[in-house]
C-alpha cells in the first residue's frame, strides 16, 4: 500500500489530538503517531508544518533542547470550576 501524503490539515489535527490527551506534543510524537496511520511522515517535514501551524494557531512553543515541545495556549488549559464535578442527567423528551 502507497502510504499517504503529510499535508497541513492531517498534521494539525493529530497535533491537536495529542496536546489534548497529554498536554503537550512534540514532532517525533506527531511522525509517530502518522506513521502508525499510514502517513509517510519524516521528522524534518513534521516539524516543519508544526512549527508554521504553531505561529499561525497561537501555541506555546518551549525548545526543550533535543525538541520544541508544543502545548496549547494557557487560557485553554483552565479548567472550568465546579463543571467537571457535576453529573450530566441526561432525560428523554416527552414523547406527546
Amino acid at each position: 500500500m502507497k502510504p499517504k501524503k503529510l499535508n497541513r490539515q492531517v498534521v494539525r489535527s493529530a497535533a491537536t489530538m495529542l496536546m489534548l490527551i497529554d498536554g503537550s506534543t512534540t514532532a517525533p510524537t506527531v511522525k509517530e503517531y502518522l506513521r502508525d496511520r499510514g502517513y509517510r511522515a519524516g521528522q524534518s517535514e513534521v516539524a516543519c508544518w508544526l512549527l508554521r501551524i504553531a505561529h499561525r494557531e497561537g501555541w506555546i512553543v518551549n525548545d526543550s533542547g533535543l525538541y520544541r515541545v508544543y502545548q496549547f495556549p494557557a487560557f485553554m488549559n483552565t479548567p472550568v470550576p465546579s463543571v467537571a464535578a457535576r453529573p450530566t442527567i441526561w432525560m428523554p423528551l416527552s414523547m406527546s
